[in-house]
Order: C-alpha cells, then sequence, then structure tokens
C-alpha cells in the first residue's frame, strides 16, 4: 500500500510542475507586484503633419487624451473659431460682440475643459476635402466633418454633456510644410 502511495504522489509531481509552467506561459509578462493600471497606450500623433486630414486626426486625439500641448499644436496665432449667430457674445470685454475668437480664447476654454471633466470622446467622421475658395491665396483646404463630443464629468462616465452636429476645418500649411487648422466653423443646427 506504501508503494502505491508513493507511485501517485510521484505520478502527481511532473503533472503539478507542467501546471505551473503553462500558468506562467500563459501568463506572460503579467507581474503581480505590478498591477495592470487598465490605461491605455499613449496616443501616437502623426508627426509630421504633412496632410490635412492628419492635423484633423491629432486634433481628434488630443481631445480623447485632453493633451492640451497636442491640442494647441493643431493650431497657429492666426486661428480662428467661428462661431453661430446664436453664439455671438462679447467674449473677450472689449465692447464688440464676437463672431469668431482666436487662439488665446481657444487655448483659455480648453485648459479649462481639460482640467475640469474626466474624460473625453469625440469622433470626427467624413473624408472629404477640397481647395478652400476663401483663401486669396488659394492654399487651404476645407474639410467638412461630423463630430460626435461627449464629455464626461465623472469618473463612472454616467454624467456629462453631448454635442454632434457639422463643422467646417479649414487647414493650410505653415512656412515649415506641417498642416494646421487655420479656420474652424460652427456648422451645427441650434
Amino acid at each position: 500500500m506504501d508503494r502505491y502511495y508513493r507511485s501517485i504522489r510521484n505520478s502527481r509531481i511532473p503533472v503539478l510542475v507542467s501546471a505551473i509552467i503553462a500558468v506562467i506561459i500563459v501568463a506572460g509578462c503579467w507581474n503581480p507586484f505590478s498591477p495592470d493600471t487598465g490605461e491605455s497606450s499613449p496616443v501616437q500623433y502623426y508627426s509630421p503633419v504633412d496632410s490635412a486630414w492628419k492635423v484633423l486626426k491629432n486634433l481628434e486625439y488630443a481631445y480623447i487624451s485632453r493633451d492640451i500641448d497636442h491640442y494647441l499644436a493643431c493650431f497657429r496665432e492666426d486661428f480662428e473659431f467661428h462661431l453661430l449667430e446664436v453664439d455671438f457674445f462679447d467674449y473677450d470685454g472689449d465692447g464688440v460682440i464676437d463672431e469668431y475668437w482666436g487662439i488665446d480664447a481657444e487655448e483659455e476654454f480648453h485648459i479649462t475643459m481639460f482640467n475640469a471633466v474626466s474624460a473625453i470622446e469625440l469622433t470626427l467622421s467624413g473624408t472629404q476635402e477640397y481647395p478652400w475658395t476663401g483663401d486669396t491665396l488659394q492654399t487651404s483646404y476645407a474639410l467638412p466633418r461630423t463630430f460626435d463630443l461627449k464629455v464626461y464629468t465623472n469618473g463612472a462616465h454616467t454624467t456629462g454633456f453631448r454635442a454632434s452636429g457639422e463643422a467646417l476645418f479649414v487647414c493650410r500649411e505653415d512656412s515649415t510644410g506641417e498642416w494646421y487648422v487655420w479656420q474652424w466653423w460652427d456648422q451645427s443646427e441650434t
């Protein structure tokens, strides 16, 4: 009887060792002392931004990442955000009703938003691109896009705001050959 238990016990050792090796192989590089935090890998921004559609993808990525530096890299000092008429207001306090704002207001609004929310989802849909006739230099392209923006104000992503509609992005090259958003026209229905 003693020999019977020894043979069973000895036959279980290779099975146990095999099971442990299988668990290690399946676990791969998982380190129980450094668990996965659930955060996704960093966004791979386009660089160089050698076409108009790439600057819009970078803008989309910067929104999702809430990355103000990459967001501002999508613009230059001559940027204009053109408002719907219902949104005209004296945003800079100079006594004149603004129909659009520039890069300074854009930066201020987005620093506040990126810091105040827990997550942002933005989808820009569309592939159309054509020369912009409103540019006397005829070097700009218009990219009409449908947008869907979700801004979550809590960590559970259950409360927040949603906006969707149409926008027209007018993009041009800077002196280094990089594309940027020159004008952003809100074309949403009120």
